[in-house]
């Protein structure tokens, strides 16, 4: 067992050393691509209430953006951050009246159906400062803000009624998040975050 335990040792020693990557450092630029989770449709059911037919969700369960930073010095970067989501559902209700015929003196019901709906648009565009406090050949680990511009646009369907702009336009978020490269200038990046985009995001980052 003990020779066992060595001889992982020994190759998972050899592994890390054959990959090992300079550090992110002053000079570098980093781009991150990925995706945002959870969105605002994570309030919105799939089935609605019961009483609505075909109740769709508008829009997927993830938003979409990135990251470009430029390091001006060895633990610290500025840049920007962007992302964009759609949320927001749709249906149908029949709505059944009463019709008077005077011909006959009687009531009768008629039904009509009508599709109603919400869908909202969000995208946000930030200045983004980051302070990277862990950074070696395969981590590289900060804490960040950013601040910027919002903009939402929302769309009642049935209603006929569209509305441009947020009620406040500013976009502004705090994070925590790594890097973890596989070679000198790919790996993979998770951001947990509070405001200005969702919660987690995660996906590819390049470094030049």
């Amino acid at each position: 067992m003990k020779k066992l335990l060595l001889i992982i040792t020994i190759i998972a020693g050899t592994t890390f050393s054959a990959s090992a990557q300079s550090p992110v450092m002053k000079g570098n630029i980093l781009i991150d691509a990925g995706i945002g989770w959870p969105t605002g449709n994570v309030i919105f059911s799939d089935e609605g209430n019961g009483a609505w037919d075909n109740y769709s969700r508008t829009g997927g369960p993830f938003a979409f953006g990135g990251r470009l930073e430029y390091m001006v010095a060895d633990g610290f970067g500025i840049g920007l951050d962007g992302n964009y989501v759609t949320t927001g559902y749709s249906y149908d209700q029949t709505i059944t009246t009463q019709v008077f015929d005077p011909n006959t003196g009687n009531f009768s019901d008629s039904s009509y159906t009508e599709n109603y709906g919400l869908t909202t648009k969000r995208m946000r565009v930030m200045l983004r400062m980051n302070k990277h406090i862990v950074q070696n050949d395969l981590v590289d680990a900060y804490i960040g803000a950013g601040v910027g511009y919002r903009y939402v646009n929302r769309k009642l369907e049935g209603i006929d009624d569209e509305q441009d702009g947020a009620l406040i336009p500013v976009a502004f978020r705090l994070a925590f998040g790594a890097r973890f490269f596989f070679t000198e200038n790919i790996g993979a990046h998770v951001e947990l975050g509070a405001w200005g985009g969702a919660p987690l995001q995660m996906g590819l980052s390049f470094k030049f």
